[in-house]
């Protein structure tokens, strides 16, 4: 799933994190009224991170 795995978060030692991911979605617009005219659903993950509940938030790790 995620490349480069963080077990514990470095600032308070908490092992249960959280991944924050930035998802491609797939859509086509109408170029006149920008409504969206079809979702085509998730495409992939851009890019993504660790989260701890205390505030810590790892470096961003694109795909």
């Amino acid at each position: 799933m995620h490349g480069m795995y963080q077990d514990k978060c470095p600032k308070c030692g908490n092992d249960n994190l959280k991944i924050y991911e930035q998802i491609a979605i797939g859509r086509i617009v109408s170029a006149r009224t920008g409504k969206v005219l079809e979702n085509k659903g998730i495409m992939e993950v851009t890019c993504w991170n660790y989260l701890c509940k205390c505030g810590w938030a790892g470096e961003i790790h694109a795909q």
